[in-house]
């Protein structure tokens, strides 16, 4: 156990916690979900592991996340003393129950697990440091625990669990819908022992509130997304050379991936695209962000720059003022929107990311809503407040300051 923390950081200043050898800095212990990638994620991981290092350089951080080994490569520069595991993820699919099972039977298994190491010995190591080695635990935000994803659902029973070893948790930024039956009842029972619980839209909110009461209620909390925790502060590429027109389109959670690319085509049209202007093609999850590249090209379109997603990672989002866009994907409309971008979303799976969109509207965004089969309409105004994204960045630094009193 020492060795393992040493590693993160071997010079700790005197009045860092220590864990019970009196030697070793205790970590601050984060879960999140980078390293697929999907940009969102690694940008939430990214901006809370870059404000940790500046304001706790000498506390190791453990990020749990269900890919390690990329995050771990995507997110080196981020931290000085941060090291990647997925002790939790793979509790919640290495059990004796169906990958994605009842909830019930999943989360009572890993909190079994982090109870006695002997019911998950390859992971052993891990289980010790949640055990002896943390002096906080942290969810961040982000949307991969909606409620049919049981295994990532799972996670959520570390708040029960830290909360019988007076380790403070927290959970931030979370979006879980859709959610409901034996999932909406195990998180609304898990919410009850976080010390902290935001999320980052409404019907999350709602929902988990339903049988809670008092106290337990008011700990639900709506927050903007995690990904404000820095103000957006370097996050952005230069824009030099940007294109005017940009467009974010997933294939995947489509049903029907023809009339998506078929929208957006109709929708350039409206907007006044020449088959020659350039447009940018933003890539936030690889491969499956390509696909409306070759459909446009196919169209006509021959003025295409693709964005590939390990360039916005390294040389960030490519979002400038003056810009129009359109984009199923999440964080591009915030991103894009905060900037000031004028722009239009279209909503790809109801329940999952109809909600995601909305949110981006509460936190201040005033693009149009672009619907399927319907009149296209003109792109809508970005947010309207330049200083939108401070004021939520201070916001999302309160809500943890239990945690992390340094923040404020």
């Amino acid at each position: 156990m020492r060795s393992i923390l040493r590693s993160l950081h071997i010079h700790a200043k005197k009045d860092t916690e220590v864990s019970r050898s009196g030697r070793d800095p205790k970590a601050f212990y984060l879960i999140a979900e980078p390293g697929y990638p999907n940009y969102g994620d690694e940008l939430i991981a990214g901006e809370w592991l870059s404000l940790l290092g500046k304001y706790y350089p000498e506390t190791p951080v453990v990020v749990d996340c269900a890919r390690p080994g990329p995050a771990a490569v995507i997110l080196r520069d981020k931290h000085p003393h941060a090291i990647f595991t997925d002790t939790l993820r793979r509790l919640g699919t290495e059990n004796p129950f169906p990958y994605d099972g009842p909830i019930n039977d999943i989360a009572g298994f890993v909190g079994e697990a982090l109870n006695d190491e002997g019911i998950a010995p390859n992971y052993a190591s891990g289980i010790r440091l949640l055990q002896h080695g943390v002096q906080s635990i942290h969810m961040l935000g982000g949307g991969y625990m909606r409620g049919d994803w049981t295994c990532n659902l799972s996670r959520l029973a570390i708040g029960p669990w830290a909360h019988e070893r007076n380790i403070p948790v927290a959970a931030t930024g979370l979006g879980l819908m859709p959610i409901k039956g034996d999932s909406l009842r195990f998180a609304q029972q898990s919410v009850k022992s976080f010390d902290v619980f935001t999320v980052r839209d409404v019907p999350t909110q709602t929902a988990l509130q339903g049988e809670l009461m008092g106290d337990a209620a008011d700990t639900v909390k709506v927050a903007p997304d995690d990904c404000f925790v820095n103000g957006l502060e370097g996050c952005y590429a230069s824009p030099e050379g940007l294109p005017d027109v940009m467009v974010c389109i997933q294939s995947d959670f489509v049903v029907e991936q023809q009339a998506l690319f078929e929208q957006v085509r109709r929708t350039l049209e409206r907007w006044g695209v020449e088959k020659d202007d350039a447009i940018g093609v933003v890539e936030c999850n690889p491969r499956i962000d390509y696909p409306i590249l070759p459909y446009l090209s196919e169209r006509g379109y021959s003025n295409l720059r693709f964005f590939p997603i390990i360039d916005v990672l390294e040389k960030g989002f490519p979002a400038r003022a003056g810009q129009r866009w359109l984009s199923t994907r999440y964080h591009p409309h915030i991103l894009a929107a905060a900037k000031g971008c004028s722009g239009s979303f279209i909503s790809v799976d109801s329940g999952y990311y109809d909600v995601k969109h909305d949110a981006v509207i509460r936190m201040g965004s005033r693009w149009t809503q672009n619907l399927l089969g319907q009149p296209i309409p003109l792109a809508g105004p970005g947010f309207r407040d330049e200083i939108l994204a401070q004021k939520y960045s201070a916001q999302i630094r309160r809500n943890v300051s239990t945690i992390y009193p340094r923040l404020v």
